[in-house]
């Protein structure tokens, strides 16, 4: 399956109804090339900047032709929104500064040989700025509901495609991954591990018809011999690409209009729905 990753907002401002999210789409390997063809018949109706379809730029009924497109190939999306008006600043930094804390104690604790890349990881959380640091915390959260989501969806439909997860990132730069981006990606692994403490993934049991087979091929034995799912082998497939791609412009348009429905600036159309 292939898992597009975008952000809608700034993640600053502690203000009354100031809305960040960050979203998944995920459309199954065998659907994608049927997407792909089915949105670039339309494509080129659609508002561009420098060539890019942009999310803030469609209107109501060009986000819910999106929608029913991607509704048709048994796509599936996950968003994670972020109010900071509900939040108060001092409060965040003083979490950002206990987490990092938290993680340099214990360094100690790790192999000898991880311990460079644990450390440098722990120091970065102190001195991210507040906004990206925030946005990693959304993008962990949408990262774990995909993999319970997604796994349990498609061990009932099409098990095949539990065997491959591409993680296409909205890149930033255009020459080169970024510091950020390249800490997200490899913290994401322990920030994952201790989500999945606080909430298991969900794993459906017999008798119910579900094949996991395909994705046992991500499964792994930790130094106490207990078995579980690898996040190193799961996620070892990312890419952030600053390309124009359609996968990554979807993901912009559900994103932004999830943003801009939370903030009375999408407005609910009546008419045909996707199953019409």
């Amino acid at each position: 399956m292939h898992i597009f990753i975008d952000e809608s907002g700034t993640f600053s401002g502690f203000q009354t109804n100031s809305v960040s999210v960050v979203g998944a789409l995920v459309i199954p390997d065998v659907m994608m090339a049927n997407v792909e063809k089915k949105y670039a018949k339309f494509r080129d109706k659609l508002p561009k900047e420098n060539g890019e379809v942009k999310g803030r730029l469609l209107n109501e009924a060009q986000v819910d032709r999106v929608v029913c497109l991607l509704a048709r190939n048994e796509a599936l999306f996950e968003i994670t929104a972020l109010d900071l008006g509900l939040h108060q600043e001092n409060a965040v930094r003083d979490y950002k500064k206990k987490l990092g804390e938290q993680m340099l104690a214990k360094v100690a604790n790790f192999r000898e040989d991880v311990r460079p890349e644990v450390q440098a990881a722990s120091e970065y959380i102190l001195h991210a700025p507040l906004n990206l640091f925030l946005q990693a915390l959304t993008t962990f959260d949408v990262l774990h509901r995909v993999i319970s989501r997604a796994t349990t969806f498609f061990a009932q439909r099409k098990p095949y495609e539990l065997g491959s997860f591409a993680w296409i990132v909205d890149g930033k730069e255009p020459a080169k991954v970024t510091r950020w981006e390249e800490w997200w990606a490899h913290y994401a692994q322990g920030a994952l591990a201790s989500i999945s403490k606080r909430r298991p993934a969900w794993m459906l049991s017999e008798p119910l018809d579900a094949d996991y087979s395909y994705y046992e091929k991500f499964n792994s034995m930790d130094e106490k011999g207990e078995g579980g799912t690898s996040l190193k082998l799961l996620l070892k497939d990312i890419k952030f690409s600053p390309q124009t791609e359609h996968g990554l412009e979807l993901v912009d348009i559900l994103t932004n209009g999830v943003r801009r429905a939370l903030t009375g600036k999408l407005q609910r159309k009546a008419g045909k729905t996707c199953t019409d």
